[in-house]
Parts: structure tokens; sequence; C-alpha cells
């Protein structure tokens, strides 16, 4: 065996050791952002005598989370790199971490309308860098390494590391900064490092004060057989989820616009905004605020199980604004999992409106429009709208196939704002 081949050989070996404490952080971090989403929106108002939490209490919290961030993106690393741009996967500096992890606890447990994944990739990286230089690797097995951390990271949120490894194929494969001959054995250390990682999710899973807390959807309806009527409203649903992701993309980067002469009063503006949204759709409608805040992660259940497409309509506009101000004002976080609430929303709407559409493939291809659309990797969007229908999955799959084909031609073919200028300042790192 040959000197490249036992270096690459020592990689797979330090990528599998690697995925051990890349799991256990991402599930500390997880732990720590339901711990503060639970002391803010359970303790407190616990102790204030409510029932639920005053209308003054969501419109304020959401605005300290815009201090907060504001005071982050000072810090050395300026709180990562702004969700407008996507899912970063750029090494970066250990000194970067501190910010960046409490500029995305802050937004995440304060209510903004933003995911887990960006800070969960860079953990993942910042753990890379820290394993890349404990064994003195090389400048190719230290890149390895530290993508390797990325993905053992994220794996936590999707429950294993298969849709962990196709997304972060289609990122490393979009961003070219690996050749394509070389992507399988760039990538195969990251997958083999989520891997191991996923043993450790199975073993720590129920341990006393952890929460890991993946990506998931309640028990859906069997679907047995394509059906041509299914098969057509879902192109329909698929066409109407992107451009609803894409519109709300719009309307954020408008907003990063106009927000940048005044970063830090931009960002505690929409916090208030995002808490006027959520106040108003629960005096509406009388549903929780809950549903307006967050990622949208934890609320899918609720989502599914709503009977009126009256207040699922509703929802999909606080939610999509709400979403916009988030992405646009310069908070952090990820851009896919509010985006896939609000497909899903919008999928329900339409199993509950057009004749003959079931909910199960109106789910699934609202979820692998949505993730197609808000990200343009489709084999991700559908490997997303078919696993989290569940034992539905290989029916739905020729549909979840074609919504996300659509969901990225509909994201292709529109204006994209991040084609023409860069982002301003107040929406990036510095």
């Amino acid at each position: 065996m040959d000197e490249r081949a036992l270096t690459y050989l020592r990689t797979l070996v330090y990528a599998a050791l690697l995925g051990i404490p890349a799991a256990v952080a991402a599930v500390l971090f997880q732990t720590a952002l339901h711990d503060v989403i639970h002391f803010v929106w359970e303790v407190v108002p616990d102790w204030l005598g409510w029932s639920e939490p005053a209308a003054w209490y969501v419109v304020l919290v959401p605005a300290l989370a815009g201090i907060l961030v504001a005071i982050a993106v000072r810090l050395p690393g300026h709180g990562g790199h702004s969700p407008l741009e996507g899912l970063g996967m750029e090494p970066l500096a250990l000194r970067d971490l501190p910010s960046i992890l409490l500029a995305a606890l802050a937004s995440l447990g304060l209510g903004v309308v933003l995911g887990p994944e960006a800070p969960l990739i860079a953990l993942g990286l910042g753990l890379g860098v820290v394993a890349a230089r404990l064994v003195r690797a090389g400048h190719t097995e230290s890149q390895l390494l530290v993508l390797a951390g990325a993905f053992a990271a994220v794996a936590a949120l999707f429950g294993g590391p298969l849709v962990a490894a196709f997304l972060i194929f289609e990122l490393a494969a979009a961003s070219g900064q690996i050749p394509p001959r070389e992507l399988g054995r760039a990538l195969l250390p990251g997958f083999v490092a989520a891997g191991t990682g996923a043993l450790v999710f199975t073993g720590i899973g129920d341990w006393p004060g952890l929460h890991q807390a993946s990506l998931s959807l309640p028990a859906l309806d069997a679907y047995e057989t394509v059906r041509l009527v299914d098969l057509a409203w879902c192109l329909v649903l698929a066409v109407a989820v992107a451009l609803v992701v894409v519109a709300i993309r719009h309307l954020a980067h408008g907003i990063a616009a106009r927000s940048s002469s005044r970063p830090e009063a931009a960002l505690v503006v929409a916090g208030l905004l995002v808490g006027v949204l959520a106040v108003t759709f629960r005096a509406l409608v009388d549903r929780p605020v809950d549903l307006v805040l967050f990622s949208g992660q934890q609320e899918l259940p609720l989502v599914v199980a709503e009977g009126s497409a009256g207040v699922l309509a509703l929802l999909v506009l606080a939610k999509g604004l709400a979403y916009a101000l988030s992405l646009g004002a310069g908070f952090r976080g990820g851009p896919v999992f509010p985006a896939i609430a609000v497909g899903v929303a919008l999928g329900v709407v339409a199993a509950d409106l057009l004749p003959g559409l079931e909910t199960t493939p109106a789910i699934a291809a609202a979820i692998a429009a949505s993730t197609a659309a808000v990200l343009r990797v489709p084999f991700t969007a559908v490997l997303l709208g078919t696993l989290l229908v569940g034992a539905s999955a290989a029916d739905v799959a020729p549909i979840a196939v074609l919504a996300a084909a659509v969901g990225w031609i509909v994201a292709i073919a529109l204006p994209n704002p991040e084609d023409r200028a860069p982002l301003p300042a107040s929406a990036g790192a510095a």
C-alpha cells in the first residue's frame, strides 16, 4: 500500500473517531437550545402566573434576541454567515465559534424563525479544525477532517447519516471547492463520521437531561400506490410552494438592503415585528404563538393535525413574513426548516381544498419542493420528502422526485437577488 493510500486510511480512522465528539457536541447544542426555549417560554410565564405568554412578552422576547445578536456580531466571527447565503461550508477559526453559538442560541431560543442546521454545521467544522490540529494533519487531510466534522454534526438533525451525506454532497459539489472526480474520495470520511455519530445518538438519546430533536413528522395515512390525480395536483402544489419560498427570500433580500445603514436597529425592529405577527395570529385564530415563532421543526405535528384550511393559510402568511424578517434583518440560524414548515402548511391546505388529493403525497411534495427551492439541492429534497412520510416512502418517491425538480426549476428560473449583488454588510459576516 502506497503512502497516499495509508494517509487516506488514517484519515478514515480519524474521521470515525471524530464522529463521536461531533455528535456529542451536536446533542449538547440541541440540549442548550431546548433549555433556553423551555426557560424563556415555559418557566418564566409559569413564574408570572400566565397560562400562555402575555402579548407584550411575546413581542419583547424576539426584540431581546435582536439585541443579543447585535452584540454577537461585534465579536470575532461576527456571529457566522447570514442565512441568506444558504448553508456555509467554509472552514472557520476556533475563536469564531463563541459568537456563532451565542447568535444562534439567542435567535433560535428567543423565537426567531430560523433553523438550527447552520450553527450545527459551524460547530462540526470547528471540531474538525481541532481534530486536524491534534493529529497534525497535512493540508488535504485537514480539509477532509473539517468536512467530516460538519457531516457528523448535521446528521443529528436528520436522524442519521443518509440525509446529511446527500446534503453535504450537494453543497460541496455546488460550491466548486472539490473537483468532481474527487467528490467521492473527499466525502467518504464525512460519511464515516456521520455513521459513528449516529451510533452516539442512539446510545445517549435517552439519557436524562439531554434533548435531541431530529426533523420528523407524525404518522401519516398509508399511501399504497401513485394516483394520477395526486400526481397532477402535487405538480401544481410544487409550483406554488416554490413560488412562496422564492418570494420570501426576495422579500428578505429587500429587508437586508434597507437595513444595511442601521443593522442593530434593524435586528431589534425585526424582532418586535416577529412577535407582533405571532400575537396577531394567536388573537385571530386562537392558536399558540409557537406555530409562528421558531423554526417550525417541533410544531410540524400541530400543523399536520390542524383541521382548518383558513388557519393554515393565515399561518403561511404570518410565518412567511416572520421568516422573511428573520432572514433579512441579520439574525443567525439556518434557512431550511422554516421553509419546510411553510411548505408542509401549504401541503395540508392543498389536501383539504383540492378534490381527490391525499395528505401524504401532498406533504411529501411540499417538503421536496420547499427544500429544493430554498437550497437548490434536489437530491436531498427528494430524500427528505420520502423519508419523512415513513412507511409510504417508496410509493410517494416518484411524486417527490417531480416536486423537487419543479421546485429547483422555479428557483433557478426566477431572478435571484443573490446572483445580482453581494449581501449588505448587515446581513453577512464582516
